[in-house]
C-alpha cells in the first residue's frame, strides 16, 4: 500500500491553505476514507470529484495541472 499522495500539487495546495486531509473531504463533499485512497492513486478520480476538490481548494490551476500524477512518489 502506498502511503504518499500521487498529486503532489493538491498536497502543495492544502499545505499553502494550511488546509489537512479530513477538512478537504469536508468541504469537497468527499468521505474522508475515499479521499486518501485517490489521493494515494489506490482508487479512481472522477472529473466531478477533481472538480469539487479544486473548488475546496479555492485554486486556479487548471486540472491537468492540480492532478498531474506523481508515479514515484
Amino acid at each position: 500500500m502506498k502511503n504518499t499522495c500521487v498529486y503532489m500539487q493538491v498536497m502543495v495546495e492544502m499545505f499553502l491553505r494550511n488546509m489537512d486531509s479530513h477538512a478537504l473531504a469536508e468541504k469537497a463533499g468527499i468521505s474522508y476514507p475515499s479521499l486518501r485512497r485517490k489521493l494515494r492513486g489506490e482508487g479512481s478520480l472522477g472529473l466531478e470529484e477533481a472538480k469539487r476538490i479544486r473548488w475546496a481548494l479555492d485554486s486556479d490551476k487548471p486540472l491537468e495541472t492540480l492532478f498531474e500524477r506523481r508515479e514515484d512518489a
